[in-house]
């Protein structure tokens, strides 16, 4: 009984912590030149609480923003909006482009818009911001030109404290694969400034027909990841976000080493763990990383033995552990700080040892 009663007492203990929430605005700040500027809004939805929040100004680049600090906490009062009118000016007193990291304790909302500064006016481009539990591994952006008045820009930001190893592949209108598959290594927390799609793949002929073209990626961490289709006759811009593409496989690490990141309702293990892929008596390295708020990992092997038990601290450096598997069976894993958030019920999984569907029953 004593994997059960690990199991159902991590599971039965109701959390009474807010959720933590981090979002990310993909691209701001004002380009050289000052042809595109960027308005961005948070939104307080509580009836009876003012809110914190933490920005982070993260500068395109692809540098590592580990070290990147935040400002003085933002106050948001009850049911209201602020305002934030040329951001990365504004709120950082920076210039240039980047993404930035909103986190708080409670809930809120981010928005922002990505303008043409012009005498008339546009609308631009509206960008929602998006949960870092959201960053897809596997993604799609489609619907993107270039050829004759349009350009499409890609870009993308990793909201992990770990390096990201993304492959795309680029399809021209016909749906043939352009030149081929190229790798990027997305720093912690590294931010891909919008660029071509000819970046996004190597030996791109000249004569590749990208009048409607579609990107694909496969990571070893979730990113996140936008097209921007601009037409350059008016201007007007298109914010793409990327969808999931569930027909690629994950960018797996080499060897027996898989990713395991926390966040508030979910613990993610990448590559994902499939029958046949571990065998009793295998050596495995867990490498963490932390989002959001102080988490726990307990892994339980089918004979109710911990193989693994640590905390992952949010925003703490990759750290790794090295375990060798016991008897097959289907091992567990879960949070074990029940007081972490709102979603801890649902931080929990398993995965297969050996052989298949064995299940070594309880242990009394």
């Amino acid at each position: 009984m004593r994997l059960r009663f690990l199991t159902f007492a991590a599971l039965l203990v109701i959390a009474t912590a807010a959720s933590a929430k981090e979002v990310w605005l993909s691209i701001g700040g004002t380009t050289a030149g000052g042809t595109f500027r960027t308005d961005a809004r948070i939104f307080n939805p509580s009836t009876t609480k003012d809110i914190q929040i933490q920005a982070y100004y993260l500068p395109v680049g692809n540098t590592d923003n580990s070290g990147v600090q935040p400002l003085a906490p933002i106050t948001v009062l009850k049911r209201q909006q602020v305002v934030y009118n040329d951001v990365v000016s504004s709120l950082f007193h920076s210039s240039g482009l980047g993404a930035i990291r909103l986190k708080s304790d409670d809930d809120f909302v981010a928005t922002q818009r990505i303008y043409a500064v012009s005498s008339s006016g546009t609308l631009g481009q509206f960008v929602a911001g998006v949960d870092a539990s959201s960053a897809k591994a596997k993604g799609v952006i489609i619907q993107l030109q270039a050829g004759g008045t349009f350009r499409t820009n890609v870009g993308a930001a990793n909201p992990n404290s770990s390096v990201a190893n993304v492959t795309f592949h680029l399809y021209d209108k016909n749906n043939a694969v352009v030149g081929t598959a190229k790798t990027i290594v997305m720093q912690p927390y590294g931010v891909i400034a919008p660029g071509g799609l000819a970046g996004y793949a190597d030996a791109v002929p000249g004569n590749a027909d990208l009048t409607d073209a579609w990107l694909s990626y496969s990571s070893d961490q979730p990113i996140v990841a936008y097209g921007s289709v601009i037409d350059n006759g008016t201007t007007d811009p298109t914010y793409i976000p990327a969808a999931e593409d569930t027909g690629v496989a994950v960018v797996g690490p080499t060897g027996n080493i898989f990713n395991v990141t926390t966040r508030s309702s979910s613990i993610a293990i990448s590559p994902a763990i499939t029958q046949g892929l571990l065998q009793p008596g295998t050596k495995v390295t867990f490498r963490f990383s932390g989002h959001d708020t102080t988490h726990g990992f307990r892994l339980v092997d089918s004979d109710g033995a911990i193989i693994v038990d640590v905390t992952v601290p949010p925003d703490a450096a990759v750290f790794e552990r090295t375990v060798t598997l016991g008897p097959e069976g289907t091992y567990q894993y879960y949070c074990t700080i029940t007081t972490c958030s709102t979603g801890h019920l649902s931080m929990q999984g398993t995965f297969p040892v050996g052989t298949p569907g064995y299940d070594p029953g309880p242990k009394y």
